[in-house]
């Protein structure tokens, strides 16, 4: 039994013995692992800390850009005044001449004024021309009708018209020779009637000595 007990114990002493010698070995054999340094930076070179030479700048194929002064107001033109000829066609410079009462034309001769009754009435309006002078000619007259067609404007020629005074007398009857028709009457009141595409229209109206009265008819 001493014996057993023994050979154990001896046998335990040379595991222990064998098991340490790996362990041993392997601590001769372990090196700290090698250090690695980073290679020390490349610095750049320090800036020059003179000052920089400013070039002139060229100017050519350069366009410059002056910039307004805010605290100064451009002066500022006076509106240009245009008188009213009670139409939409002003008159040109050469219709801006003064008339010299009723029997003055305009030079340009495309329209004429006549007479009916003893009432004087010019008419026409085809062509810029036209309404040049009868824009020109417009301040003579205290009447003044248009004729065309609705939705599509269209000018109308070629229109009959009777005036009536407020007894029904006929007082004027002529026949336009385009969409404006122009005429001078004594302050009244007046009945209209135009005839134009077997179609006949009426308006009534009072006309006075110092303004200019107007009347649109307009055909389907």
């Amino acid at each position: 039994m001493i014996m057993m007990r023994t050979m154990s114990l001896t046998a335990m002493v040379l595991g222990l013995g064998i098991g340490l010698n790996p362990l041993a070995s392997a601590q001769q054999t372990y090196s700290a692992p090698p250090v690695y340094s980073p290679p020390p930076s490349q610095e750049p070179p320090p800036l020059s800390s003179s000052p920089r030479q400013q070039l002139p700048p060229d100017e050519s194929g350069i366009q410059l850009y002056t910039r307004p002064d805010l605290g100064r107001s451009a002066p500022v033109s006076p509106p240009q005044t245009i008188p009213h000829s009670g139409s939409s066609w002003g008159p040109s410079g050469a219709d801006l001449q003064e008339d010299e009462g009723p029997g003055w034309l305009p030079p340009g001769g495309l329209v004429r004024i006549q007479e009916n009754q003893g009432i004087r009435y010019v008419s026409g309006g085809v062509g810029e021309g036209e309404r040049s002078e009868l824009n020109a000619l417009s301040n003579q007259f205290n009447l003044r009708l248009l004729f065309a067609m609705q939705g599509s404007g269209d000018y109308l020629a070629d229109v009959q018209v009777n005036i009536m005074d407020e007894g029904g007398r006929t007082v004027l009857s002529a026949q336009s020779q385009g969409p404006w028709f122009f005429t001078q009457l004594p302050p009244a009141a007046y009945r209209v009637e135009v005839s134009v595409l077997n179609q006949t229209q009426q308006q009534t109206v009072r006309v006075t000595g110092s303004r200019q009265s107007h009347l649109t008819f307009y055909w389907r």
